[in-house]
């Protein structure tokens, strides 16, 4: 499999279908509050960053992770491999 280099881990996302419960062990964790909706959940920790955690309203499970990548090329390239999925914008 080719290999990438990730600069940064961004942030991770579950799914719990009591967002407040998720919020409240979080915050025992040192995270704080950065926006939350109907159907989501983002923490935050020290740092200036929006969030580094995403907790989604749904049957718990894990979701997936999100990285940056050093260089965009990459990104296309392993998004091309059998299984992968495509690149999508976030907002």
């Amino acid at each position: 499999m080719p290999a990438i280099k990730v600069s940064e881990f961004v942030y991770g996302r579950l799914q719990s279908p009591d967002l407040d419960g998720a919020e409240a062990f979080l915050t025992e964790f040192g995270m704080e509050r950065a926006e939350r909706t109907k159907t989501a959940l983002y923490m935050r920790g020290t740092d200036p960053v929006h969030h580094l955690h995403v907790t989604e309203r749904g049957e718990p499970r894990f979701l997936g992770l999100g990285f940056a990548v050093a260089d965009p090329d990459d990104l296309k390239r392993i998004s091309r491999l059998p299984g992968a999925s495509g690149i999508e914008s976030i907002d």
